[in-house]
């Protein structure tokens, strides 16, 4: 962020570094947060957002994603993955749950 804030810069990092995936744990509220704040950073490399993302994905995700034989060059393709497979897991839970 060339004309931004310093301060807001080094904020917006620190929330970035200390985002969680909340309660629910539903991967597309984390995302929602995740681009928010790596819109007021800017800077960082695509393998730092990568990353970041990745760390606190619940381990049922980092097992799925291992399956997949792409390394993934965007926080974007990361984040799709992820929040298919979470769609994915969730209403599988619901169907388990009905029965």
């Amino acid at each position: 962020m060339l004309f931004g804030d310093p301060n807001e810069v080094r904020k917006a990092e620190q929330e970035l570094d200390n985002l969680r995936i909340k309660e629910s744990g539903h991967v597309y509220l984390y995302i929602a947060d995740f681009r928010s704040l790596m819109s007021r950073i800017r800077d960082w490399g695509e393998r730092a957002y990568i990353h970041v993302y990745r760390r606190v994905l619940a381990s049922k995700l980092l097992d799925q994603l291992a399956s997949y034989p792409v390394n993934f060059d965007t926080p974007q393709e990361l984040m799709d993955i992820t929040l298919e497979l979470d769609t994915i897991y969730h209403e599988r839970q619901k169907e388990k749950g009905s029965h």
